[in-house]
């Protein structure tokens, strides 16, 4: 074959997406979770290989170079028709799920390096950063940590791989998903726990005349799952 003649109808450096879902295919980064190793074009892939996104087949993808907002969209269309996709065939019936909740992604926005958000799932609920670069973390494990720095501060973020997206930053924000009586409840501490994340800090209050206010206001944790979720409870 030769250097950069184009298979299966995309050139080698080709990143196509899939037609169904958005998944994006980048061929830098592989999809070593189906043993596709890094460096594999999309022509190369093997026959059994699926969008990772809804399982559709390799001729739904089409070529496609999404940029700014569009580049977004696709990229959470793609994580949360994978969360979905886990719903569908590996939750039910789990106990930890609650079933009152859907797969929902909510609140994405751009900030280096990628874009931020949080996904809903029957059995999580959690702050997702998704790189802009999938290879970005590539040499980072399942549950490594991480730091980065959001508006409000500097968070310990953990790594977490989902197919052709990459490896993704995220934040545990809730697991006891019952703590929510529906999808409403949900969105609520999601919109909330974004709001803390993203807000710049506020300029520091005037000293108060209470002995030891200044200690115990410095002390407080930087997100308080119950200052978040308490309110949930009924």
């Amino acid at each position: 074959m030769i250097p950069g003649a184009p298979e299966a109808g995309f050139a080698a450096d080709a990143r196509p997406a899939c037609g169904f879902c958005g998944a994006v295919y980048d061929p830098a980064v592989g999809d070593p979770g189906r043993e596709v190793p890094p460096g594999t074009p999309f022509g190369g892939l093997p026959d059994y290989w699926r969008c990772p996104g809804c399982g559709g087949p390799q001729h739904g993808f089409t070529a496609l170079t999404p940029q700014g907002g569009e580049a977004m969209e696709a990229r959470v269309a793609a994580l949360t028709a994978s969360y979905r996709l886990i719903a569908e065939r590996d939750m039910p019936g789990v106990p930890i799920c609650n079933d009152a909740l859907a797969v929902e992604a909510l609140g994405f926005r751009p900030h280096r390096p990628g874009w931020i958000g949080c996904v809903i799932a029957p059995w999580f609920l959690n702050a997702v950063m998704i790189p802009r670069d999938p290879a970005l973390w590539a040499d980072r494990r399942d549950g490594d940590k991480m730091e980065i720095a959001l508006p409000s501060g500097a968070y310990r973020f953990t790594a977490a791989r989902v197919g052709v997206l990459g490896t993704l930053a995220v934040i545990p924000l809730a697991s006891a998903m019952n703590v929510f009586a529906d999808q409403e409840d949900a969105r609520a501490a999601a919109a909330l726990a974004l709001d803390h994340l993203m807000r710049e800090p506020r300029e520091p209050a005037p000293p108060s005349d209470q002995p030891g206010a200044s200690d115990r206001e410095a002390a407080k944790p930087a997100l308080s799952r119950r200052s978040l979720f308490g309110r949930a409870r009924r």
